[in-house]
């Protein structure tokens, strides 16, 4: 690289000579290019970085050129923000979150000068337009002539502390989501890590994922379910003599007494000796543990009858993209019983949706499943809403019980909801049949019971297992343990593997599959423990392995096939139900969890 490039800027004790200087000035300009395909002036970006990284920024009393009057500007307001020194605390020496903020913050004032700009052009303001649009220019990196920027008194400075506060808040939430990345990576360890973000490429993929609602979503969930961490296997520890410190304990070897004992009195000390009851220190050996292997349901198909917004019913191969469907969310009033979510009274809100995708799915089998309130057509894998012992789960129908309550909506009285009790489900015979999925809401009426949306695992499932997977992997990185990750569908997809002494391209891998990877079809759920069974025996692991499901639990299991698996690979299956139910998971698991949404926070409970 060629150190010989000219940078200036506004700050005290920044040497823009110096050649880290140029390197990160050019760096924050190209990783702005390839982010949001456009150039920024690295004389701003270079300020704005070190506005954050310094302990103790400071602004230049004398410029060496007067158009850095701007960078001056810039750099102060960003100073006298409210919550500066919160934001300090998070970038202050810390090179991946200040590169985060500093981008992501200059993308986002451009377009707030821009959208000022074009209002100020609407209002017939030429002045202000002028100023606003040589300002534009110059964060742009465009040569400007000095005397087109009116003098520091007389800029819009009003306007610009508006739109800096603007892009503030947007940088700042797409920095707290670098910075809960980072510390997902790390564990509890600090300064792990360093240039995870910076390194390579990954910081452009970085940060188009930490400015998507959808990657802010999980990580608000991953707080959540790490306050109340998935409790999975333990390393065992057992006593001996050659092992490390840990705690006190009683007996008679005296090369491990606490000094505390020796001032005793002789009689009291020889006492405590004969009987085993002297202080010492406990030593320990920890036994070996396999990996964390976590398998993802990406999804689920679904298919059935529905019934249109305007009340009436066809058949879902008449349907198209665009049609409107009755649709609807609940208002639950709960409470808490024995650990259990109880479900005192549900209160649909009928909404309408539109179909966002119509998918045939082929010949499948299909069951009939009758209850108080009639009889409908539905595949066994089918998601549903069901009330069983006073608790609401989704499961599919192959897993429906007689006694189960599903929800029934009475189309000629005023929409109401009623119970209606399951009393028998049989195979009825193969059809053909389609998914639909929708733009909004869960759940639509078919053939007068609420269904669940097409593709269970899209939507807020997705959000949920893929929190739940990022608050799995700090807790392997804390334990310091192996860490396995495999998708599936209907087949397990490429394994991904982050080692105890990871390197950042494991981790990066990671994060963009798990933030990425798109939602379809299809759910295998005995082929994948099958699978991670398998790599576990290949990869001649010590100690027993942790495999967790994360599911919906919408497939069929066998129970006996499913130990055989675990049992040959010395592994403890973990089953993390993502809003289903499915009793043969519950029985071959060492834990069962169920993941739900009380009162907006993601909670999962042992069942």
């Amino acid at each position: 690289m060629n150190f010989e490039r000219k940078v200036k800027g506004a700050l005290e004790d920044v040497d823009y000579k110096s050649p880290i200087v140029v390197y990160r000035a050019d760096k924050l300009a190209k990783t702005y290019k390839k982010t949001y395909k456009g150039d920024v002036n690295p004389s701003v970006a270079v300020d704005v970085f070190y506005t954050l990284y310094l302990p103790y920024p400071k602004a230049k009393d004398k410029l060496e050129d007067k158009i850095l009057f701007l960078n001056k500007i810039i750099i102060s307001k960003l100073m006298n923000l409210k919550d500066y020194a919160k934001l300090k605390y998070d970038t202050m020496v810390d090179v991946d979150i200040s590169f985060a903020y500093t981008v992501s913050f200059l993308k986002k004032l451009i377009e707030a000068l821009r959208r000022e700009f074009e209002k100020a052009k609407t209002s017939k303001s030429p002045s202000k337009a002028k100023t606003l649009y040589n300002l534009i220019n110059y964060l742009l990196g465009k040569n400007i002539n000095y005397s087109s920027i009116p003098s520091e008194s007389t800029l819009e400075e009003k306007v610009l502390e508006k739109a800096i506060q603007e892009a503030h808040s947007e940088a700042e939430q797409i920095a707290n989501n670098v910075r809960e990345l980072k510390s997902i990576a790390s564990g509890s360890r600090a300064g792990k890590y360093p240039g995870l973000f910076t390194s390579g490429e990954f910081l452009v993929e970085a940060l188009k994922l930490a400015e998507t609602a959808y990657v802010t979503e999980i990580l608000k969930n991953v707080k959540h379910v790490l306050s109340k961490t998935i409790t999975i296997v333990h390393k065992e520890k057992r006593d001996h003599k050659h092992g490390v410190y840990d705690g006190v304990t009683l007996g008679k070897d005296i090369s491990r007494i606490l000094p505390r004992e020796l001032t005793l009195e002789d009689d009291v000390f020889y006492k405590k000796l004969v009987d085993s009851e002297l202080l010492l220190r406990k030593r320990i050996l920890v036994e070996k543990v396999g990996p964390l292997y976590v398998l993802l349901d990406k999804c689920l198909a679904s298919s059935t009858l529905i019934t249109f917004s305007d009340g009436s019913t066809d058949n879902i191969e008449t349907v198209s993209e665009g049609d409107t469907v009755l649709s609807l969310k609940f208002n639950v009033e709960s409470s808490y019983r024995d650990s259990l979510f109880e479900i005192d009274r549900i209160k649909p809100v009928l909404s309408r949706a539109k179909i966002k995708e119509v998918i045939y799915s082929g010949l499948r089998d299909v069951y009939k499943v009758e209850t108080e309130h009639g009889s409908f057509y539905v595949t066994p894998n089918h998601s549903l809403p069901v009330i069983r012992n006073n608790v609401l789960y989704e499961t599919i129908v192959a897993n429906l019980r007689k006694g189960d309550y599903l929800l029934h909506i009475d189309h000629e009285n005023e929409f109401k909801i009623a119970l209606s009790r399951v009393r028998k489900v049989t195979y009825h015979g193969r059809e053909k049949v389609w998914d639909i999925m929708l733009n909004k809401d869960h759940y639509f009426v078919a053939n007068k019971f609420v269904v669940h949306n097409s593709g269970s695992m899209i939507g807020k499932k997705t959000i949920w297992a893929r929190a739940i997977a990022l608050a799995l992997f700090k807790q392997s990185r804390e334990e310091n343990r192996e860490f396995y990750l495999r998708f599936f569908d209907y087949m397990p997809h490429e394994l991904i593997r982050v080692r105890r002494r990871a390197r950042p391209k494991e981790i990066q891998e990671l994060f963009m599959s798990l933030l990425t990877i798109i939602s379809s079809g299809g759910t295998w759920i005995a082929k994948a423990i099958d699978t991670a069974c398998r790599d576990i025996v290949k990869n001649r692991v010590e100690g027993v392995s942790t495999i967790v499901l994360i599911t919906d639990g919408i497939d069929a299991v066998h129970e006996d096939t499913v130990k055989s698996f675990l049992e040959e690979a010395n592994a403890e299956l973990i089953t993390v139900m993502i809003g289903g139910l499915n009793e043969t998971l519950r029985r071959v698991s060492k834990k069962y969890f169920v993941a739900t949404m009380v009162n907006d926070v993601l909670t999962v409970k042992e069942m």
